[in-house]
């Protein structure tokens, strides 16, 4: 008799329900919208953090470097138009000194693109870095809906066409592809020879 009931203690026990919780996602607390952390290297990290109040298509930004290693901690801050998507860090022309790359985009039809883009020294000054505007058959057809990428260490950027020769200005199924180069402390950009591929 006792062992049954050792047996029937035994069997509940296992068939008690394993309850799963799910973390919940991290919220930033207001005015701040957006926040992530780049760790460069060990005891150097960037902060990327967005902030502001009231319209959520415009807003400020902050960079925030700590360098613990020297004891070192400085900040940047400046207007954001849209809102964040993503903050990457990266060395696109190869010299040691690490650019800091944040991508927002708009609200609304279009979604356009803005980038912010900062290279530090070692000492931890920074330069920005202006992100070109699109000109001439580079902005043909263009409106919004950007995706940049990071491809071989190559920063890379596609976005649809759109038929310009009438006010519906339909999409055309195809795509225009740029590659961006940084010589100088200057972007340069150039059209892929392929560019124009049909989206599947």
């Amino acid at each position: 008799m006792l062992s049954t009931a050792l047996f029937i203690s035994c069997t509940s026990e296992e068939k008690a329900p394993v309850v799963s919780s799910k973390p919940e996602p991290k919220k930033v607390m207001q005015p701040f919208r957006y926040h992530k952390a780049i760790e460069v290297k060990p005891g150097l990290t960037l902060d990327i953090v967005s902030w502001g109040r009231g319209s959520n298509s415009v807003g400020g930004y902050l960079v925030l470097r700590s360098d613990s290693t020297h004891m070192s901690y400085r900040s940047i801050a400046g207007e954001l138009d849209g809102k964040i998507v993503d903050a990457w860090d990266m060395d696109l022309d190869s010299d040691g000194n690490p650019e800091l790359y944040i991508q927002s985009k708009g609200e609304g039809e279009g979604s356009y693109l803005s980038m912010y883009i900062y290279e530090y020294s070692e000492g931890g000054s920074n330069q920005q870095i202006r992100f070109p505007d699109l000109s001439g058959s580079l902005k043909k057809g263009y409106k919004g809906n950007d995706s940049v990428y990071v491809k071989e260490g190559k920063l890379m950027r596609e976005f649809p066409l759109f038929s310009t020769g009438d006010s519906a200005s339909k999409a055309t199924g195809e795509i225009r592809k740029l590659e961006y180069s940084l010589r100088s402390n200057s972007l340069n950009v150039r059209e892929i020879d392929d560019q124009l591929k049909t989206e599947n």
